[in-house]
């Protein structure tokens, strides 16, 4: 788990936070609610077996479909009825009669909880998604104008091995393989290319890459350039904190979009308020103009019409009616 701090001249603090539990997420937010100095927002990585993300390619359906098809994958895939499932997708091209895009679904009871510490310690949230996804932005934010099919490896999280695969940046397979052993790995990357193969009607690889500590990566490395792709690449590609800060990202997927507001949203509604209140600001100003005006018209008009004018008009009055 980690946390870091953006300040700026508006005293707003955003806080980075990659937790497994509700409870880690308890013991790392420090209880900032009676710090009035400043505005704290706080984006999540969640990693846990309880979060589903899977690529989607429907076929025979029209965008306004795709929810309720996804819907029911998700019961089957968490075991729950759909009212007790938050699910969030991003669709990347689609046609007349067939979608592609990824999705993500989580027990709303799961996330309510993960909700709740976060409003109890006094911060505003602005986006939770899988680790996976921000892991995997990252890497794509680096390569997003590379064409062809694309292979991602990444051994960032001990025991665990991030796996996605891109066609001219489409999301066709993504999957998290845990491994106990270091001599399992080889046999988990080989069976997973293999798969990703398999649902395919690409059989080959344009590139693969390999990112984090990767066990036994010499050995790896050559079997997996006789068997498919002869452009292996080995780096540090994932940065899930750089993901999470950035605005647009390739993976728009957010559990919390219908809940909350982005910082670049929050931002927009802030000049738009500011510019109403300068608006009616204004308009106070000017009737304020208008009534001083009025007055000081008033007040000429009482100056020119004196007691004694008064008093002639109506002997003036008096006069013309005995004269008739």
């Amino acid at each position: 788990m980690s946390i870091s701090l953006n300040f700026n001249k508006r005293k707003e603090v955003l806080h980075i936070a990659q937790v497994s539990s509700v409870e880690e997420l308890g013991g790392v937010l420090p209880d900032i609610r009676n710090n009035g100095a400043a505005t704290h927002f706080v984006a999540l990585a969640v990693n846990t077996s309880e979060i589903s993300v899977c690529p989607f390619h429907l076929d025979n359906v029209n965008q306004k479909e795709v929810k309720n098809r996804l819907v029911s994958e998700a019961v089957e895939a968490l075991s729950l009825p759909a009212d007790e499932i938050e699910l969030d997708y991003q669709i990347f091209d689609s046609t007349e009669d067939q979608v592609r895009g990824v999705y993500v679904s989580f027990p709303k009871k799961l996330l309510q909880d993960y909700l709740s510490v976060v409003d109890r310690s006094g911060y505003i949230p602005i986006k939770i998604v899988p680790s996976i996804l921000a892991g995997i932005d990252s890497f794509l934010d680096q390569y997003k104008d590379q064409k062809g099919r694309l292979c991602l490896f990444d051994f960032s999280k001990p025991k665990m091995i991030y796996f996605a695969v891109f066609s001219n940046g489409h999301c066709d397979f993504l999957r998290e393989i845990p491994y106990e052993g270091s001599d399992e790995v080889e046999h988990e990357v080989i069976q997973s290319l293999r798969c990703a193969c398999a649902v395919s009607s690409i059989k080959q690889f344009d590139h693969i890459y390999f990112s984090g500590s990767v066990p036994n990566k010499d050995q790896l490395f050559s079997r997996v350039k006789e068997l498919f792709c002869e452009k292996v690449t080995h780096g540090y590609f994932t940065n899930i904190e750089a993901s999470l800060r950035r605005q647009d990202n390739t993976f728009a997927l957010n559990l919390i979009d219908q809940k909350s507001f982005s910082l670049k949203e929050r931002k927009i509604i802030q000049k738009v308020i500011y510019g109403g209140l300068a608006f009616c600001l204004l308009i106070v100003l000017v009737l304020a103009a208008n009534i001083f005006t009025a007055r000081g018209e008033i007040k000429h008009l009482e100056s020119k019409n004196t007691t004694v004018d008064y008093t002639h008009a109506l002997n003036l009055e008096r006069r013309v009616k005995e004269f008739k």
